[in-house]
């Protein structure tokens, strides 16, 4: 491959949500841009059996890439959010109205949005996507990087001026860049599942903060919601084999009646909560982006969200690069990234360690900081701003 071709390919590694939109965002900015999306499963969009929810900011960009009304008609609206810590009187109330926005967020299928990206993809003259292979290894020289692909038959070399890591929490790209990464272990479990309900939430989402971790309810459609609950490690096992009655039961006891009575659950599914943290997120014209560089706990539903503004980033570096792979490019986008990281990591972190100490000083001054928020309408809009990931994304607009 020539000099020319060599700075006009980037490749990217996985093509699930993440990495399918920044292979959206960039092949649509740049039409100069040979973009190869690497992806070991089987032809087609990457399974993915999780519902996720989106924050405003989130929906916006898939409005204006006129991605959502593929994704709208599975989607339910976040019109208010419930954060309260059993136990005690401190609660905060966010409702969409108040902040102006349509919904504070929305509770999608990822399979959905996963099929709307590929389907996108398809359409792009400038992407190649290339199912059942996987990038096993690269080497870099000065001006670009060369990529091995594992295929099913064979391997083969490209060579190309940036590669992208979105390959997920266990990055290839991140441990062949020398990335050092940082791991928190909060010593939880997450158990995700959909329950059954007697009404509707209608709109609510719930964040419960409990003696074994915070509980969340997100809403879906039919008298059903996604939930997410955190318990200690040690008793996840025993929680998983309970039967489905004695399950929904304990539930029940945790989270109280406030959105109802639980009537069913289903889809168990329980993962150890972790924070992973890539010392940076750039190397020698590499770059890692999405869960290959961070890897959050689930309160307050940041985590993929935060890796959806490493693609708007990302690709608001590269639409105005001559060289996409150079040193001032990713340091240009690893500073813009690094700031909105402490912040979002910060605020999940601070909530887990808060939330999870039973300190009586400490109870006391959470439960004022609730308070706080739900009546004082300025640091109520500056957390829902933060939350719904508005505050960042409209800096960087206002910027351009």
């Amino acid at each position: 491959m020539d000099a020319t071709a060599v700075t006009q390919t980037i490749v990217i590694a996985g093509g699930g949500l993440v990495g399918s939109l920044t292979a959206l965002l960039v092949a649509r900015q740049r039409p100069d841009l040979q973009l190869m999306v690497v992806e070991p499963t089987p032809a087609g969009p990457v399974p993915d059996k999780r519902t996720i929810a989106l924050a405003a900011a989130t929906v916006e960009l898939l409005e204006r890439e006129g991605l959502w009304s593929a994704v709208a008609e599975a989607a339910e609206g976040i019109q208010h959010i419930h954060v309260s810590d059993k136990g005690y009187c401190g609660v905060t109330r966010l409702h969409a109205e108040q902040e102006g926005v349509p919904a504070l967020g929305q509770v999608v299928p990822a399979a959905q949005l996963n099929r709307a990206l590929f389907d996108a993809l398809a359409q792009m003259p400038n992407v190649e996507w290339r199912a059942e292979h996987q990038v096993s290894d690269f080497s870099y020289s000065a001006d670009h990087v060369t990529v091995e692909l594992q295929g099913p038959q064979h391997t083969e070399s490209v060579s190309a001026c940036l590669l992208i890591g979105a390959d997920g929490q266990r990055s290839l790209v991140r441990e062949r860049a020398g990335i050092a990464q940082q791991t928190t272990d909060y010593g939880q479990s997450g158990i995700i599942a959909t329950l059954e309900l007697a009404e509707d939430l209608n709109g609510w989402a719930y964040e419960r903060f409990t003696d074994t971790g915070p509980v969340a309810l997100l809403p879906l459609p039919n008298r059903t919601a996604s939930l997410v609950w955190s318990v200690e490690t040690e008793h996840a096992d025993a929680i998983m084999a309970l039967p489905e009655a004695e399950f929904v039961r304990r539930v029940q006891q945790v989270f109280g009646y406030r959105a109802g009575r639980f009537t069913g659950v289903s889809g168990r599914i329980a993962y150890p909560l972790q924070l992973h943290l890539a010392e940076r997120s750039v190397a020698h014209r590499t770059v890692i982006i999405g869960n290959a560089s961070h890897t959050l706990h689930p309160i307050a539903g940041q985590g993929f969200n935060l890796g959806v503004r490493d693609a708007i980033c990302l690709s608001q570096q590269l639409a105005q690069s001559t060289d996409p792979g150079s040193y001032t490019t990713l340091a240009d986008y690893w500073q813009l990234r690094a700031a909105d990281y402490q912040q979002i990591i910060g605020l999940t972190d601070g909530l887990v360690r808060g939330f999870s100490n039973h300190y009586w000083p400490l109870t006391k001054f959470r439960n004022l900081a609730l308070l706080g928020l739900d009546a004082l309408p300025p640091l109520r809009h500056a957390f829902a701003a933060r939350t719904m990931g508005l505050a960042m994304t409209r800096n960087w607009q206002g910027g351009n």
